[in-house]
């Protein structure tokens, strides 16, 4: 008996080798583990369902464009789990979000993804930790002001 979830073992019924589609499902498995999803049934459900939405968009036998496809998706459902925690809409404020998700992979929150993927609204709690463990600019960002240029152009004259 299989270990995987149906639509995984559909993908691979679907393609001509099942081997490509059990090293796309290994590689995103590999790469939801980074992301710090730990529950094993979360992470076969994930799986599933990248590989799904990843091989609905791609051509039968391109097993590299698939793969890519699937971590992607991957990395869009924990930008949509860190958008959710902050209480932010993910294509709005993209930087914060990219804060946040390197606050959460190299900080020792105590945060797992699995937590916040299965969080359905914002959390204050998240959000504090990660806001206070987000990576900062270094130098930090000082803004100035930008001196006036005089424009030349060869043309027509210049101002």
């Amino acid at each position: 008996m299989s270990a995987e979830p149906a639509a995984v073992s559909a993908v691979m019924a679907s393609e001509p080798t099942g081997h490509v589609a059990s090293e796309v499902g290994e590689a995103v498995k590999s790469y939801l583990r980074r992301l710090r999803f730990r529950d094993p049934a979360l992470i076969d459900r994930l799986t599933a369902e990248c590989v799904e939405r990843a091989r609905r968009r791609v051509a039968r036998h391109d097993s590299a464009e698939l793969s890519r496809r699937a971590i992607e998706e991957a990395q869009r459902r924990l930008d949509q789990a860190l958008a959710r925690a902050l209480g932010v809409n993910a294509s709005r404020e993209p930087s914060l979000i990219a804060g946040a998700r390197a606050a959460l992979l190299l900080g020792d929150l105590g945060i797992g993804a699995d937590e916040l993927y299965l969080n359905a609204s914002a959390n204050p709690e998240f959000a504090s930790r990660l806001q206070r463990h987000r990576p900062q600019a270094q130098p930090p960002e000082a803004p100035v002001a930008m001196q006036p240029q005089k424009l030349r152009f060869f043309l027509f004259k210049s101002v």
